[in-house]
């Protein structure tokens, strides 16, 4: 049988596939208050929709990623943008909350087996460079998956809630090629020279880990509050204009990733997190000064971009310092820190808030803005002294 080369193809097939992952589980976050107004539940209830399903991610990534070490990556791709999209789009036809929350765990579930085989396959198709570049651009597309996910959410939710999950449908569109255009890597030790496998000390993955976890907390934190913030403007934004912000803020993320390779030639990744946190504070800060759509735009362009490199930095880490054949299991707990963090927002920011008074969304993100200017500011003078691999 002919050898199977990857090419720029192959890479479109992986970027797609990866696109929806982000902000999967967030996307219909600009109807949550539809679905409260229509009497499915009350408010913690229906927010459930959105909360719950990151936890069916974290849960799953490194079992899944275990698995895909087992039985290919390829095979779990396919299955879980299937499972992505008929669990997505079942919120348009289920009228109970529970039953659409039910679901909305599979859906959970269906991403734990996206960005992180993506990841490893790119991390297994490609080499040096090229590999460091393509991994940044799986921020690429998830930059565009926000843009494209969240704008048209909102627009959809102009009909209804319940159109809002008619966008889960776009993962139908990769589902062909990856099963047509991709192949399994070699995954035996006699096809690997690597085997048998060593890995480094499980700290140094948790403190990788805990890198991606503590700015996707951050992000998340705005994009889950966003429309109750805005709420509080003098202006009325509607749930297209919140759709269209976090798709801005995804855009935002799609260039840093894209330009992820040229950062890490100029600073070693422990510097590159320190910047990520230093680029969040000044997003948090100019939006929590916000009162105007201007400085809140600005505000979430600097939170994007400092999130598009995170989650390359995490890949592209992990990839350097992990053996291909159980690349699956730790690239899975990239997905795991973010989809966590998602989830602590559930807590997190309604336990932040009980402290400093109800609806001082503001005030919250000025606190998270000092904390994160500190922590980049410790990270990238430590970067800069240290040699980090």
């Amino acid at each position: 049988m002919k050898p199977f080369t990857p090419t720029r193809f192959t890479l479109l097939v992986l970027l797609a596939a990866a696109m929806p992952s982000l902000l999967g589980t967030a996307a219909v976050s600009p109807v949550l208050g539809l679905m409260k107004e229509a009497g499915l539940g009350p408010e913690f209830v229906v927010n459930l929709v959105l909360t719950l399903p990151p936890l069916a991610t974290a849960a799953a990534g490194f079992f899944i990623g275990a698995l895909s070490d087992k039985i290919g990556r390829v095979k779990i791709l396919a299955v879980s943008l299937f499972l992505f999209a008929a669990a997505g789009v079942s919120g348009f036809f289920l009228d109970n909350i529970y039953a659409i929350i039910a679901m909305r765990l599979i859906l959970g579930v269906s991403i734990a087996g996206l960005l992180p085989m993506a990841s490893a396959l790119i991390s297994e198709y490609y080499e040096g460079e090229q590999r460091t570049r393509y991994l940044g651009y799986i921020g690429v597309s998830n930059g565009i998956g926000v843009l494209i996910l969240q704008t048209l959410c909102g627009a959809l939710a102009n009909f209804g809630w319940r159109y809002a999950f008619l966008v889960y449908l776009l993962a139908l569109v990769a589902l062909p090629f990856v099963l047509l255009c991709l192949r399994e890597p070699p995954h035996t030790c006699e096809e690997k020279s690597e085997c048998p496998v060593t890995v480094p000390s499980p700290l140094r993955y948790v403190g990788i880990y805990a890198l991606v976890f503590f700015p996707a907390l951050v992000m998340y934190l705005v994009a889950v509050n966003l429309s109750y913030y805005t709420g509080s403007f003098a202006v009325s934004v509607s749930p297209f204009w919140v759709g269209l912000l976090l798709g801005i803020f995804g855009l935002s993320s799609a260039v840093s990733g894209f330009l992820f390779w040229r950062f890490s030639r100029q600073f070693n990744p422990l510097s590159i997190a320190g910047l990520i946190f230093l680029f969040e504070a000044a997003g948090l800060f100019l939006i929590g000064i916000s009162e105007n759509l201007v400085l809140l735009t600005i505000g979430l362009i600097l939170l994007g971009f400092g999130m598009g490199l995170a989650m390359p930095n995490g890949t592209a880490w992990v990839s350097k310092i992990t053996p291909p054949a159980v690349l699956g299991r730790y690239m899975g707990g990239v997905t795991v820190s973010t989809f966590l963090a998602l989830f602590s927002n559930s807590f997190v920011s309604p336990l932040v808030l009980s402290v400093l008074g109800e609806g001082e969304y503001a005030l919250m993100f000025l606190l998270f803005a000092a904390l994160s200017a500190a922590v980049g500011v410790m990270l990238y003078a430590f970067g800069k002294k240290k040699s980090v691999v």
